[in-house]
C-alpha cells in the first residue's frame, strides 16, 4: 500500500511540476522574450526537478506521520488543475485576439505548392474567424469547468478532444517539437483527472442498467455481423467507385511532379510560345493529370491510366466538362524527361516534358 500511495502522490506532484514548467516556458517565449532562452529553459528544468525532489521528501514525511498526505495531494491536484486551465485559457485568448492562425496577406499570394505543411494549416484554419473563436471558447469553458469539483469531469470530457486535435495537428502538420510536447503534457494532466475517477466511470459506462429497449435477435453471430456491417458495407461500396481506380488499382510508373513543356509540336509543326496564352506550358502528374497553358483559366483536368508494358498513356478530361477529346500517347522516359507522342482529338501531338522540381506529394 505504501508503494502504491507513493506512486500516486509522486505522479500528481511531478505532473503538476511539468505542466507548470510548460506553461512557464510558453509565457516567457511569448511575453518575456527579454529573458535569455538558456535561463528560461534552466528555470523550467528547475521546476520539474523540484517537483521530483519534493515527492521524495513528501514520501519520507508521510512515513514519519508529520504531513497530511490527503491535504498535500489535494494541493497538488489543485495546482495541476489551475496550471492546465491557465495555460489553455492563455492559448484560447491568443486565438480570439488574432495572435494565432494568422498568415500575412502577402504570403497568401504565393503559389500553393510553396507552402509548408504548417503554413497550409495556419492559412486554412485562419480563414474562418468564427471557427477560431469556437475553439478558443471551448478551451476557456472546459478550463473553467475543470476548476470546480462538481463540473471537473465535464471539463475533462470537453478538453480531451480539444487537446487530441491540437496534438494531431502539431504532429501531422509539423508545427514543431516544442508545441507538440507541451500539448502532450497538458493532455497527460487532463487525462490524470479522468483516471482518478475510473471506478465511478466504470459503473456509469459499463455496469449501469441500459434503459434503451433491445432488438431481439437470438443469434449473437448475426448481431455482430450487423454491427460490423456499418464498417464493411460502406467500404465495399467505396471500392466499387470507378474514380478510385487510379488510387487503389493502378500502380503508376510515371514519376510524379511538375513538368515544363520544353518542346511542343502539333500535327508535325513546332509551336512557339511567343507570349501566346493558349500554348501548353506545364503538365502536372500525380494520380491525375493537368495541362496548363499561359492562361491559368485554360487548365485541363483529367484522369489517366498508364501501361508500363506497352508504354501507353490514356487521359480522359473531366474539366472543363465540354472537353471530349481523349489523349492517347506513347511515353518515352529518361532520367528527368518524358516524351509524349500521340493524339488528342483530331490533332497529333509530340511534347518533351522536363521535370522542374522534386514531387511534394506523398
Amino acid at each position: 500500500m505504501e508503494k502504491k500511495s507513493f506512486a500516486k502522490n509522486a505522479f500528481a506532484c511531478i505532473l503538476a511540476g511539468m505542466v507548470i514548467s510548460a506553461s512557464f516556458t510558453r509565457i516567457t517565449n511569448r511575453f518575456f522574450q527579454i529573458m535569455p532562452m538558456v535561463v528560461a529553459i534552466g528555470l523550467a528544468v528547475f521546476l520539474v526537478l523540484s517537483s521530483v525532489i519534493f515527492s521524495i521528501i513528501w514520501y519520507r514525511k508521510d512515513k514519519e506521520g508529520t504531513i497530511d498526505s490527503t491535504r498535500m495531494l489535494a494541493l497538488f491536484q489543485g495546482l495541476l488543475r489551475y496550471a492546465i486551465a491557465f495555460d489553455l485559457c492563455m492559448i484560447a485568448w491568443q486565438k480570439i485576439f488574432h495572435l494565432q492562425f494568422m498568415t500575412p496577406i502577402g504570403k497568401l499570394d504565393n503559389p500553393f505548392s510553396s507552402f509548408s505543411l504548417s503554413d497550409l494549416m495556419w492559412a486554412f484554419f485562419g480563414q474562418s474567424y468564427p471557427f477560431i473563436v469556437t475553439i478558443g471558447l471551448s478551451q476557456i469553458i472546459g478550463s473553467v469547468l475543470l476548476l470546480f469539483g462538481r463540473t471537473r469531469l465535464i471539463g475533462v470530457f470537453i478538453l480531451i478532444p480539444v487537446l487530441l486535435n491540437i496534438i494531431f495537428i502539431d504532429f501531422f502538420y509539423e508545427i514543431g517539437v516544442g508545441p507538440l510536447f507541451q500539448a502532450i503534457i497538458l493532455l497527460a494532466g487532463v487525462t490524470y483527472f479522468l483516471f482518478i475517477e475510473y471506478d465511478r466511470l466504470k459503473v456509469f459506462f459499463l455496469l449501469s442498467n441500459n434503459d434503451l429497449p433491445s432488438i431481439r435477435i437470438n443469434s449473437n453471430l448475426m448481431k455482430n455481423v450487423l454491427r460490423f456491417s456499418v464498417v464493411i458495407i460502406p467500404l465495399l461500396l467505396i471500392l466499387t467507385n470507378t474514380r478510385l481506380a487510379p488510387y487503389v488499382y493502378q500502380k503508376t510508373q510515371l514519376p510524379k511532379g511538375r513538368y515544363e513543356v520544353r518542346k511542343l509540336s502539333i500535327n508535325q509543326k513546332d509551336i512557339q510560345r511567343d507570349g501566346c496564352d493558349s500554348v501548353l506550358t506545364m503538365v502536372y502528374l500525380h494520380h491525375d493529370i493537368v495541362f496548363q497553358s499561359g492562361d491559368i483559366q485554360k487548365r485541363l483536368f483529367g484522369k489517366y491510366t498508364y501501361n508500363e508494358n506497352t508504354k501507353e498513356m490514356k487521359a480522359i478530361w473531366h474539366y472543363p466538362k465540354d472537353r471530349k477529346d481523349t489523349l492517347t500517347a506513347t511515353v518515352t522516359k529518361t532520367e528527368n524527361t518524358l516524351i509524349l507522342d500521340g493524339k488528342m482529338g483530331a490533332e497529333w501531338l509530340r511534347m518533351e516534358l522536363v521535370k522542374i522540381d522534386p514531387p511534394k506529394y506523398p
